[in-house]
């Protein structure tokens, strides 16, 4: 049983680059098509797509000279303890190239986005 399906998300991509996979298949739900998005957007991951049974997703992963694009993913909040950040206090990452993930009111954004339109939330994770 699956207790946290954004957690599974992350953590499969992760094992899919730590396996060197062309693509993976993740469930589907409409807060993983929106971290998906993101992560698409800043370069992680490539393509996404919804499969016929619309219960997965296939997406396809990247690599920069066969070095993966996702190295390791720190998670935050869990199911037990989630955590919350207003604007002013949201942390920076590992690198200037991580990806702190939060889940705002506005819908899920990176710390970046979230900084810049003063928004706070949960922090999901951070992918670097």
């Amino acid at each position: 049983m699956i207790n946290s399906l954004i957690i599974d998300f992350l953590i499969r991509i992760k094992n899919g680059y730590m396996a060197t996979r062309k693509t993976i298949e993740v469930v589907n739900s409409k807060y993983c098509v929106a971290v998906a998005a993101l992560m698409k957007r800043y370069g992680y991951i490539g393509e996404c797509s919804i499969n016929e049974d619309k219960k997965t997703m296939t997406i396809s992963l990247l690599y920069d000279n066969d070095q993966p694009r996702v190295t390791n993913v720190k998670i935050f909040s869990k199911p037990g303890r989630h955590i919350y950040e207003k604007a002013s206090s949201i942390p920076w990452g590992q690198s200037k190239n991580s990806l702190i993930i939060i889940s705002t009111s506005s819908g899920v954004m990176s710390q970046k986005e979230a900084v810049k339109n003063k928004i706070g939330g949960e922090l999901i994770a951070e992918i670097y």
